[in-house]
């Protein structure tokens, strides 16, 4: 508890040092990096660089303390987005991968303030994500109740911008330049067909509880849905591709019909 008296203004960073707020952002930033990585390094982990999560993180604390804690292992059988995103989006934790690539039934979460009561902190934070998890995971096995396929009809309540239609509207017209764009770009019959599958499909997954949830999943339930419902592969990473690139710097399409649904998307943006 302050009053903190500065004897002259160099000496404000140092005295808020002491009373446990580091003023400076970059310091911060850093610190919170270096503890994240040596709680993750002391649990046979390893934390995967997230400039977003890290910054949110930075600016959300003063003094960070990480830490790690646990989830059911019974969780890592589902697809890793749907652990992630509840972790990053409502928790900001930072997942924990294991030196084969894979998650782990773990989480670095950082706290603001000292490492007092931190058993207390750990647990509460895991008894939130464990009901994060508890909600996803039923979002997810309701979803893989009904097909992908089944689900393109409901995209007519669903306005995707006023004269422009549906959301089915707009599927149609990713179909008939998908087709198009194939043909003038030479694809096989073969690849051709995937891409228009994947346009018929591709916008299905927003009407699932879990993009409801986490809009951001977009794409990626559609792919994991679509290999859930045993389409073939080249389509389900299609329907996740389509949307790519996001912004400047992000990944591009590496399948033909990726490439193409995802012209077509931006040729009908």
């Amino acid at each position: 508890p302050g009053p903190h008296a500065l004897a002259e203004p160099g000496a404000y960073v140092d005295t808020l040092r002491a009373a446990f707020v580091l003023v400076n952002p970059a310091e911060r930033r850093s610190e919170v990096w270096r503890q994240v990585q040596d709680v993750a390094a002391a649990a046979g982990g390893t934390v995967l660089p997230d400039e977003e999560l890290l910054d949110e993180v930075t600016n959300l604390l003063e003094y960070p303390t990480a830490f790690c804690g646990r989830f059911p292992a019974e969780y890592l059988e589902l697809p890793p987005p749907v652990l992630t995103t509840p972790m990053r989006e409502h928790q900001r934790y930072f997942p924990v991968y294991g030196p084969d690539g894979r998650l782990m039934p773990l989480f670095i979460g950082v706290h603001n303030g000292t490492a007092e009561h931190i058993d207390t902190i750990r647990a509460g934070n895991e008894k939130v994500l464990r009901a994060r998890l508890a909600d996803a995971r039923f979002f997810y096995l309701e979803d893989l109740k009904q097909p992908l396929a089944e689900r393109v009809e409901q995209l007519k309540k669903i306005v995707f911008m006023e004269e422009l239609g549906s959301l089915y509207d707009k599927t149609a017209r990713l179909e008939a330049l998908a087709g198009y764009l194939a043909g003038v770009l030479g694809l096989d019959p073969d690849d051709k067909n995937r891409a228009v599958r994947a346009a018929h499909l591709c916008k299905a997954d927003l009407v699932t509880s879990m993009v409801y949830e986490f809009p951001e999943l977009e794409g990626v339930m559609g792919r994991e849905y679509a290999l859930q419902g045993g389409e073939d592969p080249v389509v389900a990473r299609a329907i996740y591709e389509h949307y790519l690139p996001r912004g400047a710097g992000d990944e591009l399409p590496e399948t033909l019909p990726g490439k193409v649904l995802s012209l077509a998307e931006k040729a009908d943006n």
